[in-house]
């Protein structure tokens, strides 16, 4: 954060303390204080504003209803504000203007959290750089990454997630991105906007929402996103099709990685990168859209894709007693990635069998069944060999793989790990994936003990 005193905070007033201290960071997680802290009571933060202080806050805000039980403990300094959100945002746009550096804004339905890592990491040493941190991208998260630039920062990799209509142009007011990046439009969240074409529409308000003399980075071709994009903002396109301004023009896959050739603006770029699956080198191609923009040496930039950080349940793989791999994918879902794993499932080589744990998938409205039987065809089409639907919905993947796939449904996570135990043979491939309201996250790690505990 660039420092700042309590009296310039935004939107807030010294109740008690010294107007003069010196604020160096900002958290609303009293479990995440560092000395020097503003903590910002949201959402019943109040009961732990003292254990902030005791780890270091130098002050907190609380809103005016709260101010007296602030005002009753021993915390020298206390902040009053009519609304510790808003507080928070102007905490972020505040120290965004009084930085020079560069912004970078990530959305789309799905890839944005991987595509944002990717950028981050392959910038390596040439900006000094701040990336939004796990699910760091609704009104709290945005100005949260906003508030960890520092004085010496030069660029900031922001997520910004929506689940309706006008929430990203709401995060672009704060502090408009230099640069947009919009991975793709897909049908998540589709119970909520309706159609693919609204879906476009909220996404495409990066664009509508950058800096003067910004730039969006849009996948080539997308016919979803022309009729709103404005006219008078430059586009960069990504892809694997002809026509691309950065397009993947060949790739070769095993089970480390992958090796991958780019032509970036009419020059061959080649690169091995540890992350596997075309859904993946899309998410690079667009990576490099914007490093390019950025004036990046783009020889030292393939040089970093080797080692691409991953988050937790986004692909983490894991070899398991016996001699099972497991792959867990559990942190959401929704059709556009089912198929990106399940594609990638088939793709990867397999000794033994090849099986799919699939949790239900949310917020997909009226059609979910329909979609539901959509992925389960895909799976039987992409060499699945066991589908095991977990959660009600997950009947329809059963439905839709038909008799050429080892159908199970089971009712819960638990469930599943018990028919995983019976099935399991070394050398099967597991992919796990599902709505984070599916709850399969911790399927790997059950099943890893299961069978440790069977052995």
């Amino acid at each position: 954060m660039i420092p700042l005193t309590l009296t310039a905070v935004p939107a807030s007033v010294v109740m008690r303390g010294d107007p003069a201290a010196l604020a160096t960071g900002v958290t609303i997680d009293s479990r995440a204080v560092r000395p020097g802290d503003l903590f910002i009571a949201i959402r019943g933060g109040i009961d732990f504003i003292e254990s902030a202080v005791e780890q270091g806050a130098i002050a907190v805000i609380v809103e005016e209803e709260e101010i007296e039980r602030a005002l009753a403990t021993d915390i020298p300094n206390v902040l009053m504000t009519f609304s510790s959100t808003r507080c928070l945002q102007f905490l972020g746009d505040v120290t965004a203007t009084a930085s020079d550096a560069l912004r970078i804004g990530v959305t789309g339905s799905t890839g944005k959290t991987s595509t944002k890592d990717a950028i981050a990491h392959l910038v390596g040493d040439q900006r000094r750089t701040v990336a939004a941190l796990e699910g760091h991208n609704n009104e709290l998260g945005y100005p949260l990454t906003l508030t960890r630039i520092e004085p010496d920062t030069e660029l900031v990799v922001c997520e910004l997630a929506m689940r309706g209509t006008g929430q990203i142009a709401e995060l672009c007011a704060l502090a408009a991105p230099d640069i947009g990046v919009i991975t793709n439009v897909g049908v998540a969240h589709i119970e909520l906007l309706g159609s693919p074409e609204a879906i476009a529409s909220a996404k495409a308000e990066i664009a509508h929402g950058l800096r003067e003399g910004g730039t969006v980075v849009i996948p080539f071709a997308e016919p979803l996103l022309d009729p709103f994009l404005p006219a008078d903002t430059p586009i960069v396109t990504f892809g694997d099709e002809a026509g691309a301004d950065v397009q993947l023009v060949d790739r070769r896959i095993d089970a480390a990685g992958q090796d991958l050739t780019y032509l970036v603006h009419g020059e061959l770029l080649h690169l091995r990168t540890n992350l596997v699956g075309r859904h993946h080198a899309r998410n690079l191609a667009a990576a490099l859209a914007v490093c390019s923009l950025l004036g990046l040496d783009l020889g030292a930039v393939a040089q970093r894709a080797g080692d691409i950080p991953l988050q937790r349940w986004r692909g983490e793989t894991t070899l398991l007693p016996g001699g099972s791999e497991i792959v867990n994918d559990a942190y959401n879902a929704n059709p556009a990635s089912m198929e990106a794993a399940l594609r990638l499932l088939g793709e990867l080589p397999a000794a033994g069998r090849r099986i799919a744990v699939l949790g239900t998938m949310a917020e997909l409205g009226p059609d979910a069944e329909r979609y539901h039987r959509e992925i389960g065809a895909l799976a039987a089409r992409s060499g699945t060999d066991i589908v095991i639907g977990v959660g009600d919905l997950a009947r329809a993947y059963l439905d839709g793989a038909g008799s050429g796939v080892d159908g199970h449904w089971v009712a819960t996570p638990d469930a599943a790990v018990e028919r995983l135990v019976g099935l399991v043979r070394s050398g099967d491939r597991i992919l796990v994936k599902g709505s984070r309201s599916a709850g399969l996250e911790g399927v790997p790690e059950l099943l890893a003990e299961r069978l440790g505990a069977t052995g």
